[in-house]
């Protein structure tokens, strides 16, 4: 309301409106101020939130992924799994910093000879007693805890480690697959093309009058088990490159344009891992279970041995005014509960443990083993698909198809080469592709190669 707006009585008296002008300020200020407010507040909500999204766009959009040591990179930056395990050994530090604290120390106060009857109705006769408290392990529980959060440090580390060996296997593996896949289409594209091509050759000679109508038919028979083959595999790629960006943590993958990576199958395996136990985290971490084991078996004995409780304070006596020390000495007889159960538990723990560590080191030294054989006889079978049978296998086709349009070969025979190059090649890409899953498998069972160092804060191999 403006000040025309006031009725003409209030402005025939100036002290009255004067009045409705500085309430009508006042009753503005808490307007503004709550403006003023809400802009601090929800503005920087706004950004932070902005910024969330973006982190969360970022994390789970569409990356470019042209090699297997790019999506190890990109998993080993993106993958919850790693994250996880990092906060277990974050939370094994402050288990250790937890284990290493002494008791706290009590303070308490008692009043006594108060609330009674007589003289002792008012509490001119009580007798207050100030006193601290502590407990004191001297059986070396303090030390034996430490030791155990010690061992549950180097066990998150071993998982760490383990867990850092299984992303690169995987985003390797993923990888492979999802190139694989690929590649399967464009050799069912090849197919595709090499069938048209045998098709217009034979309705030429249908037409010329050379060949019977019968084997125009069988042409594009073969045609469309071809185009089917074809649409198969551009499901399976579909599949594998979805795969694929599970294991990154992406909405989806560009696969890039390149993989001739695919092709180089490396020098002959050696044939046999090495077993060594300081190369692989897993066969260290039983050695660490085993040290987690005496440790707490350690633990429970010293937890045999009773706590002692010291305490010394100052009692008043409120009658005469006059104060005495006090001293206290509390320790519990272990004439009953010795821990001996959690001992025994412990101790049995142990055994359980040694023997459990046994048989899976020794499954390890045994799928090392033959982790080494499967990826040297996948390195055979790549190299021979690909220095004799598929460089044959094109040739004969290549014959077959020359001959048949100069009329020397017959149309089966022309069917019977371009279903033995397809055979060929297929079975090249998928030794190619053992190979490739074969070396991921055998070096995640040895250790792994070296992590860069920007991808691996541990240094060397994982």
């Amino acid at each position: 309301m403006t000040e025309a707006e006031f009725p003409m009585s209030f402005r025939d008296h100036p002290a009255t409106l004067r009045r409705l002008r500085r309430c009508r300020a006042a009753a503005l200020v808490p307007l503004f101020a709550t403006l003023l407010l809400t802009t601090l507040v929800v503005l920087p909500n706004s950004a932070s939130a902005g910024e969330s999204t973006n982190r969360v766009a970022a994390a789970s959009g569409t990356i470019r992924v042209a090699s297997p040591e790019q999506a190890v990179a990109a998993a080993l930056r993106r993958s919850p799994a790693l994250g996880a395990a990092e906060a277990g050994v974050a939370a094994s530090r402050g288990n250790l910093t937890q284990a290493g604290l002494r008791p706290n120390p009590a303070f308490g106060v008692t009043a006594e000879n108060i609330g009674g009857s007589g003289r002792y109705r008012s509490t001119a006769a009580a007798e207050t007693t100030y006193q601290l408290a502590q407990r004191l392990e001297i059986g070396g529980q303090r030390g034996a805890r430490v030791g155990v959060a010690r061992t549950e440090e180097a066990l998150a580390g071993r998982d760490l480690a383990a867990t850092r060996l299984d992303i690169v296997r995987a985003a390797r593996q993923a990888y492979t697959e999802a190139v694989a896949a690929r590649r399967v289409l464009r050799i069912a594209t090849d197919s595709v093309r090499l069938a048209e091509e045998v098709l217009r050759v034979a309705r030429e000679r249908v037409s010329a009058g050379r060949e019977p109508l019968l084997q125009q038919r069988r042409a594009e028979v073969a045609l469309s088990t071809a185009q089917i083959a074809r649409s198969r595999a551009e499901r399976e790629a579909e599949v594998a490159r979805r795969a694929l960006a599970v294991v990154l943590a992406a909405s989806d993958v560009d696969l890039g344009p390149s993989d001739r990576w695919f092709d180089d199958i490396g020098p002959v395996p050696a044939g046999r891992l090495p077993s060594d136990p300081a190369a692989n985290p897993d066969f260290a971490r039983w050695r660490e279970e085993i040290a987690r084991a005496n440790a707490i078996l350690g633990l429970e004995r010293r937890r045999a041995i009773p706590d002692v409780t010291v305490g010394a304070g100052l009692r008043r006596f409120g009658e005469s005014n006059d104060t005495a020390m006090v001293l206290n000495l509390s320790v519990p007889l272990p004439v009953i509960d010795r821990n001996q159960g959690n001992i025994a538990r412990a101790g049995a723990d142990l055994t359980r443990t040694e023997r459990v560590a046994e048989l899976n080191q020794r499954a390890l030294a045994a799928s090392l083993t033959d982790a080494g054989q499967r990826l040297d006889t996948a390195w055979r079978e790549a190299d021979g698909l690909r220095r004799v049978v598929v460089p044959g296998a094109e040739q004969a086709f290549g014959f077959a198809r020359e001959g048949y349009a100069a009329g020397r070969f017959s149309f089966l025979e022309v069917l019977d080469a371009q279903r033995t190059l397809l055979e060929a090649r297929t079975q090249l890409n998928a030794a190619l592709r053992d190979v490739h899953l074969r070396r991921a498998e055998a070096d995640r069972l040895s250790g792994g190669p070296p992590i860069p160092e920007a991808l691996n804060p541990m240094g060397g191999r994982p």
